[in-house]
């Protein structure tokens, strides 16, 4: 017999317990099967373009340790809620924590994130139909992608596009002048990005300066931490406020004009054990659809040190302890 190669497994279809609609979404069949060929209880998977979150999904459910990195907001979501949900039908699964690397989430909207830096560094901005996005100080300014790091591949639309007979007419009038001098503008580079552009244009003298934001973060308003409070009364844990100030700043709102902060929660987890290291909730509320989280969750009678992980809408946690 001819061993078969050819996998026949379903999709996700729209009445599959574990379909999200995300467009990307693989049958946990497929990842089911590729996990146990390939690994053992406990070993570690890593998937960097999780998108659903199949791979960890599956890898929870088999008692896989799992990392899962993307850069869509909806990936982060989508994979956030669909492992929770598995906490809660499977409490003997391990928990999970969401990370945001170099503060990208703040620069989701490049149009917006442009903007910002423009304003923020007081750039004069140039004509949309301009390679440069303005000036600053006698310098041209090139704003590059603001979603991840910039590397040698992203210079090469500004490589191709300059004014190459612009700048041959300067090295002739002065030949020990730079023909140019560009500040670029960045969210993290690659190290060697000055240096490819130089080589790049080889026959032309560039005083080209590297300015990341990263690492000058005092130009720009990035993320607020979060604000709450939890309290212990009559047996219960109420939460009594909780203001995501990243998201607040976003939706240009304040703390007074929040009517109700459980419309901005995507869920709440609570370990009523806490030792001080590890998050393990017992208690998981995550709500469907129009409904909001409860706020206000019994105790057990063997408590301990109360811990609660509220996280909003963006996917952004706070973790704060009850208090008497």
């Amino acid at each position: 017999m001819i061993p078969n190669a050819v996998w026949n497994i379903p999709y996700e279809n729209s009445q599959s317990k574990n379909r999200t609609a995300y467009p990307t979404q693989k049958p946990e069949a497929l990842l089911e099967k590729i996990i146990k060929a390939t690994t053992e209880e406990h070993s570690l998977i890593f998937d960097c373009f999780m998108g659903s979150g199949t791979t960890q999904a599956v890898a929870s459910k088999l008692g896989r340790r799992y990392i899962g990195s993307d850069i869509n907001l909806g990936a982060i979501q989508t994979s956030t809620k669909r492992l929770l949900k598995i906490m809660d039908e499977n409490p003997n699964t391990t928990g999970f924590e969401v990370y945001n690397v170099n503060d990208y989430d703040f620069f989701r909207n490049e149009l917006e994130a442009k903007q910002l830096i423009i304003d923020a560094l007081e750039i004069q901005p140039m004509n949309v139909s301009n390679i440069y996005d303005g000036e600053l100080d006698g310098r041209m300014v090139k704003i590059m992608p603001i979603n991840r790091i910039t590397t040698k591949f992203d210079l090469s639309e500004l490589i191709a596009n300059f004014p190459y007979d612009i700048f041959s007419k300067r090295k002739e009038e002065s030949p020990s002048e730079p023909v140019e001098r560009i500040t670029i503008v960045c969210m993290g580079h690659e190290p060697d990005i000055k240096a490819s552009l130089l080589k790049e244009v080889g026959d032309y003298k560039i005083d080209v300066n590297i300015v990341d934001i990263l690492k000058d973060k005092k130009v720009l308003q990035l993320k607020r931490e979060s604000e709450g409070l939890a309290i212990i009364r009559d047996n219960q844990v109420v939460i009594e406020s909780f203001f995501p100030m990243n998201l607040l700043q976003k939706l240009s709102l304040d703390e007074q004009n929040v009517e109700d902060w459980r419309q901005l929660v995507e869920s709440v987890l609570i370990d009523f054990n806490y030792d001080g290291a590890v998050l393990n909730p017992t208690e998981i509320d995550i709500p469907i659809k129009d409904s909001f989280v409860k706020g206000v969750y019994d105790i057990p009678e063997d408590a301990g040190t109360i811990r609660i992980k509220i996280t909003d809408i963006l996917s952004e946690s706070l973790e704060i302890e009850a208090v008497k």
